[in-house]
């Protein structure tokens, strides 16, 4: 009887070292993709049906603080991240805020590398730019 209760503590402390051995082999990712995720702040200024920039850099997957400041009075700007100019994606869509005005606004860039597309979603003719995540 005692033998056969140390056979399956051995096979259940066998099989938990091979899924927890699994699970970081096929799922390596996971472990470090939190640790590795920065935080990138920006000031964005909205002036003049203008922003202050028409590129913005940020990292892969990065977490993006936009302090927005809307100095136009009584006019509503925000600030928009798409895939493209043809905004088929979302990838952020702040809210429209008069003027004077500043807010905060926070989101997780793409994990995908590439060119992006920001704009003020009313004056999206006028105030554009590219997003570029690396």
């Amino acid at each position: 009887m005692r033998t056969l209760k140390s056979a399956n503590s051995y096979l259940v402390s066998l099989a938990s070292i091979v899924i927890l051995m699994l699970t970081i082999t096929v799922f390596p990712s996971c472990a470090s993709s939190a640790a590795s995720q920065e935080n990138v702040t920006i000031d964005l200024l909205a002036k003049d049906f203008a922003f202050n920039t028409s590129t913005i850099t940020v990292p892969a997957a990065a977490n993006v603080t936009v302090n927005f400041d809307n100095q136009d009075a009584s006019v509503g700007h925000n600030f928009a991240v798409y895939d493209s100019a043809s905004m088929k994606k979302t990838i952020f869509k702040g809210e429209i805020i008069d003027g004077p005005k500043k807010i905060t606004y926070t989101f997780n860039a793409p994990q995908e590398p590439g060119t992006y597309h920001f704009q003020c979603d009313p004056h999206a003719q006028k105030m554009k730019g590219d997003f570029i995540v690396k």
